[in-house]
């Protein structure tokens, strides 16, 4: 049995955290990502209800996802129970992002609602809008 908080963490390569379907859909969009944007510091997709992650790929080994996940998966259910409650006007959740020093994170809820992709990467490397091109185009 493989427990993610005790093994190390995979640098510079796709790990698949399912060996279902959805671990390859999972996989897939990670590549087509790091196809257009290989400075990605980290990226993960991660199922929303459990805060599984299905696949990650990461540059440095102190951005793990296994810890990062579960957080932002309650952010997006607790931004997604909000928007349905209407307590925040304005339509559905398009996407979260959270600003740093030197990089933003971005949430991205994929169109089933049920995962969520996530990408961190340096302001020097890439910028917003070019990410969330590349994130919608990769994961419609």
């Amino acid at each position: 049995m493989t427990i993610p908080f005790l093994t190390r963490v995979r640098l510079r390569q796709i790990t698949v955290g399912t060996p279902h379907e959805a671990g390859l859909q999972a996989r897939t969009v990670l590549e087509k990502l790091l196809a257009e944007m290989p400075e990605l510091l980290l990226t993960c997709v991660v199922e929303v209800s459990s805060g599984r992650v299905l696949a990650s790929y990461t540059r440095e080994a102190h951005l793990n996802p296994n810890q990062i996940s579960l957080r932002y998966a309650k952010l997006l259910q607790l931004t997604a129970k909000t928007l349905a409650a209407q307590q925040i006007p304005g339509g559905p959740l398009t996407d979260i992002t959270v600003l740093l020093e030197d990089q933003f994170h971005t949430v991205w809820p994929l169109p089933t609602g049920q995962w969520y992709c996530f990408v961190a990467v340096r302001f020097a490397d890439a910028n917003l809008g070019m990410a969330r091109d590349v994130l919608r185009r990769h994961t419609a």
